[in-house]
């Protein structure tokens, strides 16, 4: 069985970061920028609260399943 996958809407860029609102669950990808070793890094966040991983966590479409 696979879970669905996340289905990322446009870019909407910053001066140090990038971000992407999925449309199946409304999860947000915010890329990051900063000089030095991190350099480059993604957070993903659901209902203004960051979600803490370290990988992309699943797409639940909630937004597909209120639509149904």
């Amino acid at each position: 069985m696979s879970s669905t996958r996340h289905k990322w809407g446009e870019k909407v860029r910053f001066p140090l970061k990038t971000e992407q609102q999925c449309i199946r669950c409304d999860m947000v990808k915010v890329g990051r920028r900063e000089r030095g070793p991190a350099g480059y890094w993604d957070e993903f966040w659901r209902d203004e609260e960051r979600i803490h991983c370290t990988a992309t966590p699943a797409c639940d479409a909630r937004r597909e399943a209120v639509a149904a």
